[in-house]
């Protein structure tokens, strides 16, 4: 999966998303309405490397899904 963002593109790995889907299968958020909102993710660059989370907004519990051995 590609997520482009003001011409900067941040992957997210096969791995990643598998993560991805079985935290939110254990963290389930209440219906949020038409628009979602109900998880936000958040893409951070640094100079060592790209820091991916996901966080739910019902339960504010967040999950790393940075691959730190890439780095």
């Amino acid at each position: 999966m590609i997520v482009n963002m003001n011409k900067e593109a941040f992957e997210l790995t096969e791995d990643q998303l598998k993560a991805i889907n079985d935290w939110i299968k254990s963290n389930p958020a209440p219906y949020a309405g038409a628009i979602g909102g109900r998880y936000t993710y958040s893409f951070t660059p640094t100079t060592l490397g790209l820091i991916t989370t996901i966080k739910n907004n019902s339960t504010g519990k967040e999950l790393d899904i940075t691959n730190y051995l890439d780095w």
